[in-house]
């Protein structure tokens, strides 16, 4: 399976599984654990499908991007 790394809010991940598993898991996920891209990927964590790259902690600002988006202003 080819590498792909998708990042969200500063954190970086990687499917362990293809992308069929991951839709199908999602796809049973109830309404409320679909609600985010955060709570999506924590429950895919947690399930052992995707693998988190770096050590930060989950957040919904990319870290990566502090200093771009606090010169601006």
């Amino acid at each position: 399976m080819p590498e792909r790394v998708i990042k969200y809010g500063g954190v970086k991940f990687r499917n362990l599984v293809p992308p069929v598993k991951i839709n199908r898991f999602v796809n049973k996920l109830p309404q409320n654990k679909r609600d985010s891209l955060f709570e999506v990927a924590s429950e895919l964590s947690d399930a052992g499908l995707i693998e988190i790259l770096n050590e930060r902690e989950h957040s919904t600002i990319d870290q990566d991007l502090i200093d771009d988006l606090s010169n601006k202003f």
